[in-house]
């Protein structure tokens, strides 16, 4: 790109371009130039079936910071289709990797609780991806925590899998009880009983408490 800035149109087509560092400098340049013009603009994209489009789209609206989350919001609640909700979690991801010291309001959270129950596998592994990456931040830990233990709670094993493990780095005397709990629940099928063990085994390869 020259000295000048590019207009609306040129950075969108540069979104396009085969080279992602091309399409990411796109992004940032229309989050700080033009962000009453890319917001509708990249939640238009995330309905395109091109996987490089939507997940481009999500990508740009992780610059754009908290600004997007009423519309994120709204569109997960209203969209039927399960890439879109999908895309609408793992935007709050890429909001995060751009502004780590954010904190999320509590109608996102429930969002991503609301996710993981979701009848799209999709939506409900990325729900877990999303949770798992906010528990390493303190600012969300503490709202997280529960969150994962109420996953591990339900009969799908790869729900399970994907929350022990998020929860297994997590250091906090309250997750090494739950883990320690699951682990000796008869009740509990084997594979979630074996599940909770490894993640404990984990913790301590980790030295957390």
């Amino acid at each position: 790109m020259s000295d000048a800035l590019p207009s609306f149109d040129s950075l969108v087509q540069d979104l396009k371009h085969p080279n992602p560092n091309i399409r990411d400098e796109a992004c940032i340049l229309l989050a700080e130039h033009w962000p009453d013009q890319a917001v509708p603009y990249f939640f238009s994209e995330l309905h395109d079936p091109d996987p490089v489009v939507y997940r481009t789209a999500v990508k740009a609206l992780g610059t754009l910071g908290q600004r997007t989350l009423p519309d994120l919001l709204k569109l997960f609640q209203s969209s039927g289709n399960g890439t879109v909700r999908a895309c609408c979690v793992k935007a709050i991801v890429q909001i995060s990797v751009n502004f780590p010291n954010a904190t999320f309001p509590a109608d996102i959270l429930s969002m991503l609780e609301q996710a993981l129950d979701d009848a799209s596998p999709v939506v409900a592994q990325s729900a877990l991806m999303t949770l798992g990456y906010l528990s390493k931040h303190d600012s969300e830990k503490d709202r997280v925590i529960p969150l994962l233990i109420q996953a591990c709670n339900r009969t799908n094993i790869a729900h399970v899998q994907g929350s022990a493990m998020a929860l297994a780095e997590i250091d906090s005397p309250l997750v090494s009880a739950f883990l320690e709990k699951l682990a000796l629940d008869d009740t509990k099928d084997p594979l979630i009983r074996e599940v909770a063990q490894s993640s404990l085994e984990r913790r301590a390869s980790l030295n957390l408490k």
